[in-house]
């Protein structure tokens, strides 16, 4: 609408089109329109805050800017609907009353001459009060207003009429405000209630949040108001880590693990480190390790290390709970679908080297590669599985001298260096043939490993 905008230029526009010699204006008026009888302006005045003093002016101001002009202001009295006249008469180019503080009806009738000219403003005092009222002295969220599925949220205002009067027919005319309501909140996380002074929150944070309230008006004039909703939902975070051999010296001892373990694999048995830290409002969780264990702590024991006996991709569940009376729980999973893949030993097919060299410089490290297609060398006679929970291994030479042997945990063999068997005495170059009579691992039951006795040949090269 036209008389939205800024009160000096729309009055200016009224007095030309009217052909008037004068108007009244109010510049520090925060909204003005046209009375809906349709001839006077209407000021609104906002207060700053809820029942803040406030003093408003309005001036009067002839066409010429001339000075000589009389100013002779009237109230408007709602008791007979007739203008008092005030009792003094201004001289001068313009004439200001500067004192109003309450809403109330002026008019102004200015003289010169033969040239007489009257004007009719109203000044409103717009004001709001507005109140959460469910929270205590300290702006938190009363007890009895909040569980673990849903927070209620309680506001209502006072909202002084602001009026004016048809000096035609002395009705009172209401101003006509229209309110509107907006709840936010400082949580990026949580979502804003609905805009209503009765709202309920279906789903409340799990953090600590801030609920504030505006309310503004179609004049400008906007209160806030806010409660703390000190939170009792528990929040479930979990991240999992598998544990490379390497750094598991207490369970794994020995250097051989430098040497043949597979960084790219999760060889059973493996170990995960498990962290609930990022959990909030949780005093007891139960963490399920989808292998058939589980267990039950408390919030002083966030970091635990859980071993995986078998092959497999396991599905982790940790459940949270928050502090009675409430205990309000949560969970987070952990498994293929977000990434987080719990391949505690999946193993490949069992191999051992058919290229032997263990001449080779002894700060290289174990690995198997093909020098050309199918020829697999070695610096250290044995296989990179480590998921091996037995074996039992043989070597013999051309000549049936047995120059090696083992049996016990794949892990804690630590190969063969190419030394013949209790002495100091390298084996020569020559092929050389290994026979297992026993290999006990975990299965693989699309790649399963053969538990027979398993033969073969390699050859061993010195240069």
């Amino acid at each position: 609408m036209l008389f939205r905008k800024t009160v000096v230029l729309l009055l200016s526009v009224s007095a030309v089109l009217c052909g008037l010699q004068g108007q009244i204006y109010a510049p520090a008026a925060n909204d003005s329109f046209i009375a809906r009888y349709g001839t006077d302006e209407v000021f609104i005045f906002n207060r700053p805050e809820y029942r803040a003093g406030l003093t408003a002016s309005i001036v009067a101001i002839p066409s010429d800017h001339s000075s000589g002009w009389d100013f002779q202001w009237a109230v408007y009295d709602p008791i007979d609907s007739a203008y008092r006249s005030l009792p003094v008469v201004i001289t001068g180019e313009t004439s200001i009353i500067d004192t109003i503080t309450v809403s109330s009806g002026y008019q102004v009738t200015m003289t010169k001459g033969i040239t007489i000219a009257t004007f009719r403003v109203w000044v409103v005092f717009n004001d709001l009060d507005l109140q959460i009222t469910n929270k205590d002295a300290e702006n938190n969220l009363l007890f009895g207003y909040y569980n673990c599925t849903s927070l209620d949220l309680r506001a209502d205002t006072v909202r002084p009429a602001a009026f004016y009067y048809n000096p035609l027919t002395h009705a009172k005319v209401d101003a006509g405000n229209v309110y509107t309501k907006k709840w936010t909140t400082d949580n990026t996380d949580a979502s804003n209630p609905p805009d209503r002074f009765f709202a309920r929150v279906t789903d409340p944070p799990w953090k600590d949040t801030w609920y504030i309230l505006t309310v503004s008006d179609n004049y400008g004039l906007s209160r806030k108001d806010s409660v703390f909703y000190i939170s009792i939902q528990s929040h479930a975070e979990m991240t999992a880590s598998y544990i490379p051999l390497t750094e598991d010296s207490a369970t794994y001892p020995g250097t051989w693990i430098d040497m043949f373990y597979d960084y790219d694999k999760h060889s059973a048995p493996g170990k995960f480190s498990f962290d609930m830290s990022g959990s909030r409002n949780l005093v007891s969780y139960r963490l399920d390790f989808g292998d058939g264990d589980s267990i039950i702590s408390g919030s002083d024991s966030l970091f635990l290390i859980h071993e995986y006996q078998e092959p497999g991709i396991y599905s982790v569940l940790l459940t949270t709970k928050s502090a009675l009376p409430f205990e309000c729980i949560d969970t987070i999973r952990l498994d293929k679908d977000n990434a987080l893949v719990m391949d505690a030993a999946t193993r490949t097919d069992f191999q051992m080297p058919n290229v032997f060299t263990p001449d080779r410089d002894k700060n290289y490290v174990f690995k198997q590669f093909e020098e050309s297609p199918g020829t697999v060398t070695n610096d250290i006679f044995r296989s990179s599985e480590v998921s091996v929970i037995f074996i039992d291994i043989t070597i013999f030479s051309r000549t049936g001298l047995k120059v090696h042997e083992f049996r016990g945990n794949m892990r804690d063999w630590q190969g063969w260096d190419g030394q013949i068997k209790d002495s100091h005495r390298k084996a020569p170059t020559g092929v050389y043939f290994y026979v297992i009579t026993s290999l006990v691992a975990y299965q693989d039951p699309v790649d399963p490993i053969n538990r027979g006795v398993l033969k073969g040949f390699f050859h061993l090269y010195r240069e």
